[in-house]
């Protein structure tokens, strides 16, 4: 498959964001774009993109603040669970507890739904719902090369878990979402979290200290 992945942090808390595209078809899809937007689309300009989709593991500010910028240049469909509508709506409230600029938002085009596919040239994505950060928290698989790929957000990083302690966390949700949907996965399974250096799903399940498997 002719699928390419770039992943480079952006803003304040360093928010892995994702740009996946067909090299053939050039057609793409964003991943958390969290903030820096001239950043993202320097890097969609550079390569010629398509981007079809901008997707979103959850709803905290560090993971779309740049949205409503990169749709406007690109005119993607913005994507994100319903459970996590509340949180997009409290964008200056977050602003504020972040220590975040004011952002203007965009609207919602599509609401996120489990194992939903989104197609991007001759590739293609898969959600997995991945509730515990927050209500609506997902998680995304890619097949490439033989190869699995998970962008899980904010819900599992090298060596720990996303915090629960913010408004709508549920810290025995976040252990059941990573215990059922993301252990389950192939342990050769490459992780980009939404923070942070790439793990791997087997490392995870022998060594995180808040979920063993």
């Amino acid at each position: 498959m002719a699928v390419k992945i770039t992943t480079f942090p952006v803003g304040l808390y360093q928010c892995n964001c994702s740009i996946i595209f067909c090299d053939e078809t050039l057609e793409a899809i964003v991943i958390d774009p969290g903030s820096e937007p001239e950043i993202i689309l320097k890097k969609i300009s550079d390569q010629g993109l398509k981007v079809k989709y901008l997707l979103h593991t959850h709803a905290h500010l560090d993971h779309f603040s740049a949205t409503a910028a990169v749709q406007s240049k690109c005119q993607a469909a913005a994507v994100l669970h319903k459970e996590d509508m509340f949180l997009y709506n409290q964008h200056e409230a977050q602003s504020m507890m972040l220590g975040l600029p004011q952002t203007t938002i965009t609207e919602i085009d599509q609401f996120l739904e489990d194992e939903q596919i989104f197609n991007f040239g001759k590739g293609e994505i898969k959600s997995i719902f991945t509730p515990g950060h927050t209500p609506g928290s997902s998680s995304f698989s890619l097949e490439l090369d033989n190869e699995l790929w998970l962008f899980s957000g904010d819900t599992l990083f090298n060596g720990g878990i996303g915090r629960t302690d913010f408004p709508g966390g549920d810290s025995n949700l976040i252990v059941k979402s990573i215990k059922n949907r993301l252990y389950t996965l192939d342990g050769d399974c490459q992780v980009i979290p939404g923070h942070g250096p790439n793990t791997l799903i087997g490392k995870e399940k022998r060594s995180n200290p808040f979920v063993r498997a």
